[in-house]
């Protein structure tokens, strides 16, 4: 028979692995929560769910089984032969979901993992754009747009109204940050994190070649050579915030965190092992 203490142990250790466990299913409630998401998407979530219900029916955890019963009930109502997910599919969704937050908030929260992303993607990518410096980010700020969905929305000259910034400056964040909804499906999270790792795969193969051929530049003395060594910083410098947001998207903001202390070289050598472990887990 096991004990009070034993039990409880037992669900402090359940619950460590459900933040793991379930991140595909916050990935896809963050996209529904604050934009959108694929029926097919939001359905790719069941065999995540399914595996958490039969752990916490082993250890008795009524509320929570009864808890995730009900939000894939609803999951199987609100995909079933649809192209999008209806207004008020979405609304029950949230509902129902917001249970499973009360029972186990640090496996299924939103609020918080979204500001744990968010900012890191809105600042690489304002710092993509050609032109936007530190000034420019805190007068965007100052007057809330902060947030993907606010300068989702914004056009320039709103942007110039309230903001102050040129009329070009404008013009060139709002083509940022719709070629960036354009063609990553989803604003916070990832779809697909397979195709994500070997996307940032593909960027520290790049981030490997220019800081190589930066430190070459770094050892000549030629007129020549500094002006290449000024472009390839910057280069690596636009390479490593794509990195930011893909790792970012991915939740990977612990990882994040090491590499910005890190000189390029250590960057690396990190992600490289970083990518490796990520293979093994999948």
């Amino acid at each position: 028979m096991s004990s009070p203490k034993d039990l409880e142990e037992v669900r402090r250790t359940f619950h460590e692995v459900a933040v793991a466990h379930v991140s595909q299913v916050r990935d896809v409630m963050l996209e529904l929560r604050f934009g959108d998401a694929d029926p097919s998407w939001l359905a790719g979530t069941k065999p995540a769910l399914s595996s958490l219900r039969a752990m916490a029916a082993q250890i008795d955890l009524k509320d929570l089984v009864t808890a995730l019963d009900e939000f894939a009930t609803m999951i199987d109502m609100s995909v079933a032969n649809r192209a999008r997910i209806a207004d008020a599919d979405k609304a029950e969704l949230l509902r129902r979901y917001q249970r499973l937050i009360e029972l186990i908030p640090q496996a299924f929260e939103l609020d918080a993992e979204r500001d744990r992303r968010e900012p890191i993607i809105v600042e690489a990518l304002l710092l993509q754009t050609e032109g936007v410096e530190r000034p420019t980010m805190d007068k965007l700020f100052a007057v809330g747009l902060n947030r993907l969905d606010a300068l989702f929305n914004a056009n320039a000259e709103e942007i110039v109204v309230v903001s102050g910034i040129r009329q070009q400056l404008a013009e060139a964040i709002v083509q940022q940050f719709q070629a960036y909804r354009a063609r990553s499906k989803a604003a916070v999270s990832v779809r697909d994190p397979a195709a994500e790792l070997r996307e940032l795969a593909d960027l520290l193969k790049s981030l490997r070649t220019q800081n190589e051929d930066f430190s070459r530049a770094a050892n000549a003395w030629s007129d020549d050579a500094r002006a290449r060594k000024r472009e390839l910083r910057k280069e690596r410098e636009q390479t490593f915030l794509r990195i930011k947001v893909s790792l970012a998207r991915l939740g990977a903001r612990e990882q994040l965190t090491k590499l910005e202390r890190m000189p390029f070289q250590e960057r690396i050598a990190t992600l490289g092992t970083y990518l490796s472990a990520q293979s093994q887990v999948r």
